[in-house]
């Protein structure tokens, strides 16, 4: 692991061109060019987003990755100097990652996606770097950075040369961008999805994770469940016969009560969904009696849930008068993707 200062500036760029120029007059030399993708995380009660901590997996070009943990912007180094550990890991190892941090209690924010391009300078001890960066749908930006190796590193000295650094493009007027990427990238799926809509009831998909268990149960008793109905109870008619249901609700307390559950991120779902105290409708397409035994099981309840089947939602909606263009309707492909919306909607209220 790789322990260095990182003391940087980030301004918005409206003329990368001309950055360019003054950077090629100052002998900085192209580097690279590439895509990032960087995901970032935060605990449940976001404290990270708070404290600008950075806990991030970058990908370079999807050729490889690196884990970074940057500390608090206000450590003893100064507002722009952070120390930073890096781990370099195989894309294939992604999965890995993602599973080790959702166990020690940090979860997917935000992913920032960006073009860029970086031009460095070798000089002493420290390597100068500069990196214009265009996120797509959100502008164009360039990075001022000072790498240097920890013990070689004094807050005074690096603060200047920043500093000095940044005066070297006074020409072009930059205005200094004070949030971090994690930060207006959040601010921008909030706008585009969450601002204008009714925040007095919340319709969420979670119909990801609670299949795959409905269908668990129904592989292991479907015997039973057929020696009940006395004839042989195929998937289908387990979902849609109402008879079923009867024969069911005895079976579950059996299923549940045997029920190994570690899935972290259903947890999370709930526990976000207390903390934002909304009006919340559960739409999912297992049944409802397995539902309120899932419940039960995990101990959870949420503000006045609702349950609707996903298979009669146009149904149930129309019956209720809700218009789907006037809802707050979260339909994510997966509970990370979920849990990352809710953990927008409570850092940006």
């Amino acid at each position: 692991m790789k322990i260095k200062v990182e003391t940087e500036k980030k301004y918005y760029c409206m003329e990368p061109e001309k950055l360019i120029t003054i950077a090629e007059g100052c002998n900085f030399k192209l580097e690279k060019r590439l895509i990032e993708t960087d995901e970032y995380f935060t605990d449940i009660d976001s404290s990270f987003i708070k404290n600008r901590t950075c806990l991030r997996i970058r990908k370079h070009n999807d050729e490889y990755m690196e884990i970074t943990y940057k500390g608090k912007s206000n450590s003893l180094l100064g507002l722009y100097c952070k120390l930073e550990n890096n781990i370099e890991a195989k894309i294939s190892e992604y999965n890995n990652y993602l599973n080790l941090f959702v166990s020690l209690g940090y979860y997917s924010y935000v992913e920032v996606k960006k073009e860029r391009v970086i031009y460095t300078l070798n000089m002493n001890k420290y390597k100068y770097s500069i990196m214009i960066d265009k996120l797509p749908e959100i502008g164009g930006f360039v990075e001022f950075e000072i790498i240097s190796e920890a013990e070689d590193s004094k807050k005074n000295e690096l603060q200047e040369k920043l500093n000095n650094f940044v005066l070297k493009f006074k020409s072009l007027k930059l205005t200094e961008a004070n949030e971090p990427y994690r930060d207006i990238v959040a601010k921008y799926i909030y706008s585009k999805k969450i601002y204008n809509k009714p925040k007095d009831k919340l319709y969420i998909n979670i119909d990801s994770e609670l299949s795959k268990i409905e269908k668990d149960f129904f592989k292991k008793y479907k015997n039973k469940i057929s020696s009940k109905m006395k004839n042989n109870v195929k998937w289908n008619e387990y979902k849609k016969n109402p008879l079923v249901e009867d024969v069911v609700v005895n079976i579950l307390p059996e299923y549940m009560e045997n029920l190994v559950f570690d899935n972290k991120e259903v947890l999370v779902t709930f526990e976000l969904l207390k903390k934002l105290n909304i009006n919340t409708t559960i739409i999912t397409k297992v049944n409802k009696v397995f539902f309120d035994f899932f419940l039960k099981k995990i101990e959870i309840n949420v503000r006045n849930a609702i349950y609707i089947n996903e298979n009669n939602i146009k149904n149930e909606l129309s019956k209720n008068n809700i218009i789907p263009q006037k809802m707050l309707i979260i339909n994510e492909k997966n509970l990370k993707d979920i849990n990352s919306i809710l953990l927008i909607m409570i850092n940006n209220e």
